[in-house]
């Protein structure tokens, strides 16, 4: 159901940082800005209910790779 509630940039960016990259990575790797890719965790945050990153990756079910 996660996935119908985020755009393709804001799952992307999820499962980046669920990759441990970090959001001047995730703006280099998708030919965005840092700010955007910001914009887009912000939103997927919200739109998850979600108050931190952590949160957000457990509600969309995205497994935390080290």
């Amino acid at each position: 159901m996660w996935e119908t509630m985020l755009s393709p940039i804001e799952k992307s960016c999820l499962r980046w940082v669920s990759e441990g990259r970090s959001v001047a990575e995730i703006a280099l790797i998708q030919g965005k800005r840092i700010p955007e890719v910001e914009q887009s965790l912000a939103r997927a945050l919200e739109a998850l209910g979600a108050k931190s990153i952590e949160e957000a990756l457990r509600k969309a079910n995205i497994s935390i790779s080290k």
